[in-house]
C-alpha cells in the first residue's frame, strides 16, 4: 500500500487528543477526548492493516501472514517490551503487578479491574495490547477471503454491529466490564477502518460523497454531536468518513488539506506510537521529580487575582509534558526504533 503522508496528519488529532485527556483533563470534563483519541487511532489500524493485507500479492496464506506479522513485531515489540522492562526494573507503579499480563498482551482485560486510586504509569498500554490482539486475529479471516469479498463484507458487518451492539445495549453481561478495553467490542472501531478498506479495494464509492463540501460540513456536525453526547458508533463513522477523505486527499476545506500535510504535523503523527507509549511514564516521573515540588513552593496567595492557578497547573503541564513526550519519542525514534524498522524489507519484504 502507498504510503499516504496525511494519515500521518490524522495521527497527529489522534495523539493530541490523547495528551489533552491526560495532561489538560479539564477539557475532558464534558467531552471524553482520550476515549476519541484512541478511537481515532483504531479507525485508522483497521483501515491501514486491512489496506496493507488486501493489496500485498501473493497466494500463500503463511507467507503473507508471517511477513506482515514479522512487520508489525519488528515496529511494535522493541519499544514496547523494552519500556516494560525498564518499568520493571525502577519499580513503576502497576509495572510489577501487572508484569504477566503486559508481556503477554492481555493486560486489557486486567485494565477495568484497576482502582481508580491505585497510581499507575501502565494503565495506556490497554489500548496497544487490543491492537496487538487485534493483528494477529484480524489477518486469519481477511486473508482467505480475499478473493470472497462479498462474504468478507458480511461478515465484517457483523463484527461491527455485534461490537457496537454490545456497547451500547449490554446484551452479554459478562462481557460489558470489559465493554471499554475487550477487543470483541472494540472491534466495532477497528471493523469500521477494516471496513473502509473493503469498500476502498472491491467497490466504488460514490464520488458525489467526497466532493460535497455539504456532506463534509454535516460530517464534523455529527463528529461535534456524538462528541458531545458519547455516541460511539457515530464517532467511528466519522472517523472512517475523515480517513477515507484523507487517504483521497479531497476535504473541500482548504485549511484542513494543508494542515494534514504540514511538515511538522506529519512527523508527530509519524512518531504517535512513541509518543503514546511513553506520555504516561514521561509525565508522571516528571511531576513526581521536579514539578510537583516546585509547583507547592510557590506562594500563590500573593499572586492577587492570579492566586487561582494554584488549580490550574495544566495550563504548564500540557505543553510542558507533551513536549518532553514528543522529545523523547523523537529520540526513541531516531535513535532505537527507525534502525530496526529498516530490518522490515530485509527479513520480511512483502
Amino acid at each position: 500500500m502507498k504510503y499516504i503522508k496525511e494519515i500521518d496528519g490524522l495521527r497527529f488529532f489522534a495523539i493530541f487528543f490523547v495528551l489533552m485527556h491526560h495532561f489538560a483533563s479539564i477539557f475532558s470534563k464534558f467531552i471524553d477526548w482520550g476515549y476519541y483519541g484512541v478511537d481515532l487511532f483504531f479507525v485508522i489500524s483497521g483501515f491501514l492493516i486491512s489496506s496493507i493485507l488486501l493489496n500485498t500479492k501473493g497466494e500463500n496464506f503463511s507467507s503473507i501472514y508471517k511477513n506482515f506479522i514479522g512487520r508489525r513485531v519488528l515496529r511494535i515489540f522493541p519499544l514496547y517490551y523494552c519500556t516494560i522492562i525498564l518499568l520493571f526494573i525502577i519499580g513503576a507503579p502497576g509495572a510489577k503487578t501487572y508484569i504477566f499480563s503486559l508481556l503477554s498482551y492481555t493486560f486489557n482485560y486486567k485494565f477495568p479491574f484497576i482502582p481508580v486510586s491505585e497510581p499507575n504509569v501502565i494503565g495506556h498500554f490497554w489500548s496497544l495490547c487490543v491492537e496487538e490482539q487485534f493483528y494477529l486475529f484480524w489477518p486469519l479471516m481477511l486473508i482467505p477471503l480475499r478473493k470472497k469479498s462479498a462474504l468478507l463484507l458480511l461478515i465484517t458487518i457483523i463484527i461491527i454491529i455485534f461490537a457496537y451492539s454490545q456497547i451500547t445495549f449490554n446484551w452479554i453481561k459478562p462481557l460489558s466490564v470489559y465493554n471499554y478495553s475487550g477487543l470483541p467490542t472494540r472491534m466495532g472501531s477497528l471493523g469500521l477502518g477494516a471496513l473502509g478498506a473493503i469498500l476502498e479495494k472491491y467497490y466504488t464509492l460514490p464520488k458525489s460523497w467526497f466532493k460535497s463540501l455539504w456532506i463534509e460540513i454535516l460530517a464534523f456536525a455529527l463528529l461535534t454531536f456524538a462528541l458531545i453526547f458519547s455516541i460511539q458508533v457515530i464517532l467511528g463513522l466519522c472517523s472512517l468518513f475523515l480517513i477515507l477523505k484523507t487517504a483521497k486527499k479531497g476535504f473541500c476545506i482548504p485549511l484542513i488539506n494543508n494542515f494534514l500535510s504540514n511538515k511538522a504535523v506529519i512527523y508527530i503523527g509519524s512518531i504517535s506510537y512513541g509518543i503514546y507509549v511513553f506520555h504516561i511514564p514521561v509525565g508522571y516521573f516528571f511531576a513526581a521529580g521536579i514539578f510537583d515540588h516546585y509547583w507547592n513552593l510557590i506562594n500563590f496567595n500573593a499572586l492577587g487575582i492570579f492566586k487561582i492557578l494554584k488549580w490550574h497547573s495544566w495550563i504548564l503541564k500540557f505543553p510542558l509534558y507533551s513536549g518532553l513526550s514528543i522529545g523523547v519519542a523523537s529520540l526513541s525514534y531516531k535513535y532505537f526504533e527507525k534502525p530496526i524498522l529498516q530490518l522490515k524489507d530485509k527479513y520480511f519484504k512483502y
